[in-house]
């Protein structure tokens, strides 16, 4: 028989060691930041017993006003607009822009992790790995074909990926650029603490120029 295959969800993948060194320079103040805000929540978590920061994820603060990730951010919102028009949309009369950008960083102490979600009012998601290696947290994307998942069988061979998979995962090493489509749900298995993990984490909508045109908004934002 003839087979043809319809709805297929595409992971973007490229490798840029170079920004490494750079941008985890740039990161490391926000990291600061990040943990220094949760000082308070791991002493309470100290008086229930807890010795550490175990299990924690550290948030920054955004990173696109920052004008010294100019250069990330312009080359990520170029390669997410070729990423939109090679799934086939109309790119022609549509602007990016970036609603959330921040840098994550796991516990040292292990634990940390991020269940399954998915970012509604986007179009494309992405990561770049700043630490990472086989001993760290990967991610992990889910089937989203919804109503695959309760009539699941049992696979073939689950050490390849085919189209009886559910779960997938990546692993990924300091400099490789992932993007795919927002409404993938992602998640990040439990962290051992061996090795440090960071990421950046991105997220992008296409918005219509015209609409765009009747805001006042910061330029860099835009692709």
């Amino acid at each position: 028989m003839i087979k043809t295959e319809y709805f297929k969800s595409p992971v973007y993948t490229e490798e840029k060691p170079e920004w490494v060194e750079n941008l985890n320079n740039l990161c490391n103040p926000y990291i600061k930041q990040a943990r220094d805000d949760q000082e308070e929540s791991n002493k309470k978590k100290l008086t229930l017993g807890y010795k550490n920061d175990i299990g924690m994820s550290y948030h920054s603060n955004p990173l696109e006003p920052d004008n010294n990730f100019r250069f990330f951010h312009d080359y990520v919102a170029q390669k997410s607009r070729w990423c939109l028009d090679d799934m086939g949309y109309d790119m022609s009369n549509y602007s990016l822009i970036y609603t959330e950008s921040w840098v994550q960083e796991f516990s040292f102490n292990g634990a940390g992790h991020h269940w399954f979600h998915t970012h509604g009012n986007n179009h494309i998601s992405g990561f770049y790995f700043l630490e990472a290696s086989e001993k760290t947290s990967k991610p992990f994307f889910q089937d989203p074909r919804t109503a695959h998942v309760p009539l699941k069988l049992k696979e073939k061979d689950s050490t390849k990926i085919t189209n009886a998979c559910d779960i997938i995962n990546y692993n990924v090493k300091p400099g490789t650029l992932m993007l795919f489509p927002a409404y993938m749900s992602h998640a990040y298995m439990v962290d051992h603490g061996i090795e440090p993990f960071r990421f950046i984490h991105i997220n992008i909508r296409a918005v219509e120029k015209d609409i765009l045109s009747s805001f006042s908004m910061n330029s860099s934002n835009f692709s």
